[in-house]
């Protein structure tokens, strides 16, 4: 049973991750956008204005967040659930720019977002469940088997 809870605890801090990810590249596009208004010199040219817009820093310790979510997710659930996961950052950011950013999505994008989800459903509900390793002696004994391979 604890098995089938850290699986799920994995899936909520891969989803949580991609959340936080996604919503970070925006944050910060934000804070950028309000610096150029305002007319101060680009980072690119040597200005340094976007460290004291709060948005870029919410941005940035969103960022940092969702990628601590992401390195715990692992310790949870298998390589294989929650790295097709972190696509999902992808489609969040793709999602809050055209909300936030008046950013217009078209159709090869919003057909890509729909196979991005339908590709992250099908890699969760196909997730091969982990054997637990818990002692030493086990730990030594899957390292000394040799991996068996099917080849066609």
């Amino acid at each position: 049973m604890a098995a089938h809870n850290n699986f799920y605890i994995g899936l909520c801090l891969a989803l949580s991750s991609s959340i936080f990810i996604g919503a970070s590249f925006i944050l910060k596009k934000k804070g950028l956008l309000k610096i150029a208004s305002r007319g101060s010199l680009r980072a690119g040219h040597g200005g340094h204005a976007y460290l004291k817009e709060w948005l870029w820093w919410a941005g940035l310790i969103s960022m940092g967040v969702g990628e601590a979510a992401n390195f715990a997710a692992y310790a949870f659930a298998p390589a294989t659930l929650v790295t097709p996961l972190g696509a999902l950052s992808v489609l969040v950011s793709s999602i809050l720019s055209s909300y936030f950013l008046n950013e217009k999505l078209n159709v090869h994008g919003k057909i890509g977002c729909v196979l991005s989800i339908l590709g992250s459903t099908m890699m969760v509900i196909h997730a091969p469940q982990e054997e637990m390793i818990l002692t030493l002696a086990e730990m030594s004994e899957k390292l000394k088997s040799p991996v068996v391979q099917d080849c066609p």
